[in-house]
């Protein structure tokens, strides 16, 4: 079915917006565990392997949504959000003293 533009429009502005918050929270992340001399390389290397993350899963997507169909496909996305959501429980959250 084709839902109305109404419903996606703000559908589609809720997903950005969650993307959004969600990029802007893991750079500030990033920014923040990258220390020591190397800093900068370190937030290079570290959005690159982001960018990859990326990458990887959106070259295979289309050929598994072929493969398995909408409804399935949407399931299996669903379900492989769980680990990186279990993962969210192992981020140091707590700043180590820094010893000078």
């Amino acid at each position: 079915t084709k839902p109305s533009l109404t419903l996606v429009y703000p559908l589609v502005s809720l997903e950005q917006f969650g993307y959004g918050f969600g990029f802007t929270a893991f750079s500030v992340y990033l920014m923040y565990i990258c220390q020591g001399e190397y800093k900068t390389s370190h937030f290079a290397i570290s959005t690159g392997f982001m960018a990859l993350g990326m990458m990887l899963p959106g070259l295979v997507s289309g050929y598994l949504q072929k493969v398995l169909g909408y409804p399935l496909f949407f399931v299996l996305v669903c379900l492989l959000t769980i680990p990186g959501m279990i993962a969210l429980f192992f981020i140091p959250l707590k700043e180590e003293p820094k010893h000078q």
